[in-house]
Formats: structure tokens, C-alpha cells, sequence
């Protein structure tokens, strides 16, 4: 069965799309859509052979025509021929470092991303590559908490800086603002007690301020 995580990327593709799975770990995302043809095409790749055997050992046993290619994020892929790019799984760092490659990222009109950290930073860096944040999805899978996001070239939406922090506000996301805001309290808790007068308070507290406007505000939308 497909993870929520794998599924909520898989909600944000198409049957128009040609697509590259970048770091593809066992294939399951490309065996989902391609039975269920919910895109046009889909690669998967990863930076080793050894890394793809899981995949290829699965899409074999599916009986399914998947190309599997080995490659250092886009450096060995004809991107000519893409128009979509799924990577996730990946820290920011890594997904950023795949997608400096300006060449090979000027065809992929779609950017379907999801990062383990540092959203904020994914978000401002991404918006700069010239692609615009249009949607997010927000899952709880098997104990973590994972936020995929759907980019698009040239489209009109403009982030703000509270996007850019904390994500399109929806109710999907009420749980996870929680969790934050959870989280944000008990290290606020900790500092205040173990040392009063660090310059952290004052962050932290803005943080709580900011996590309680977004409960408010994705409640009423």
C-alpha cells in the first residue's frame, strides 16, 4: 500500500505529465501512478545503481516498462523531454543543490517537492528559481509530519512572507500548526526556565503569537 506521504505527492500529478522521480528509493511512486496511468510518463532515478535495485527489482515484479537511470540529481537526464520533477525524501540543501542546475531545469514548467527541513528557506529559494508556490498538502505518516509542495513556473501567485514561513494556510493544516505551537510552548517553557534572560525568548514568543493567528485564520478558511 502506498504511504499518505507517497499519495499526497501523487495528488498533485496528472495525465499531462512527463515526469523524473529523483531519488526514487524503492519505485513505488512510479509503479502507483504508472498502473493507475495518472501521468503521461515518469523516470526514476537515484545517484547509484545500488541505490536503484530495490526499484528495479519492483518495477520488474509489477511487470511494468519503467526507465531507470542512474544519475547525480539531473546531470545524466534529458530533461528535453520532461516537464514535471518529483523530489522528495531530501533535505533542503540537497533538493536546492539539484535544482541549481539552471540548464536542466528550464523545460519543468512543475516543481512537486518535499523537504525534511528548513521549509522557509525551500520556499524563498524556490520562488527566486522563477517557480511560484500554488498549493501544499499537509500529511501525518507513520509518526512524522511531512509538507509537500507544489510549485509551477510563470504562474501568478505571489508569496508573502508569511507563506513563505508557515505554508498556504488550509484547514488540512490545523493539526500540524498544533503540533507546532505544541512544540514552540515546550521549548519556551524550557528557556524560560533554564535561562530568563535569552534573546530566544523574545523569538519564541513572536513564533507563539504568529502559530496562534494561523490556528485562527485556517479555522475560518
Amino acid at each position: 500500500m502506498l504511504s499518505l506521504r507517497l499519495k499526497a505527492i501523487a495528488s498533485f500529478l496528472n495525465p499531462t505529465d512527463k515526469v523524473a522521480d529523483i531519488g526514487a528509493d524503492h519505485g513505488y511512486l512510479g509503479i502507483y501512478v504508472t498502473q493507475n496511468k495518472l501521468v503521461d510518463s515518469i523516470i526514476l532515478t537515484d545517484i547509484k545503481e545500488t541505490a536503484l535495485q530495490s526499484a528495479r527489482k519492483n518495477v520488474a515484479k509489477a511487470k511494468l516498462d519503467i526507465p531507470l537511470i542512474v544519475t547525480d540529481g539531473l546531470k545524466e537526464l534529458d530533461t528535453e523531454n520532461l516537464n514535471t520533477l518529483v523530489i522528495s525524501g531530501m533535505g533542503t540543501s540537497t533538493i536546492l543543490h539539484i535544482l541549481s542546475n539552471q540548464e536542466k531545469i528550464k523545460p519543468i514548467k512543475k516543481l512537486i517537492l518535499q523537504s525534511n527541513n528548513d521549509l522557509e528557506i525551500l520556499r524563498r529559494r524556490v520562488t527566486s528559481l522563477g517557480y511560484n508556490l500554488i498549493d501544499e498538502k499537509t500529511v501525518f505518516d507513520k509518526g512524522f509530519w511531512y509538507i509537500v509542495c507544489l510549485f509551477v513556473k510563470n504562474s501568478d501567485n505571489i508569496l508573502d512572507e508569511e507563506i513563505i514561513k508557515y505554508g498556504i494556510l488550509k484547514k488540512d493544516k490545523i493539526p500540524y500548526y498544533d503540533y507546532l505551537l505544541k512544540k514552540n510552548k515546550t521549548i519556551l517553557n524550557n528557556i524560560q526556565k533554564e535561562n530568563p534572560n535569552s534573546k530566544t525568548i523574545k523569538i519564541l514568543e513572536r513564533e507563539q503569537k504568529d502559530l496562534e493567528n494561523l490556528l485562527e485564520k485556517s479555522g475560518r478558511i
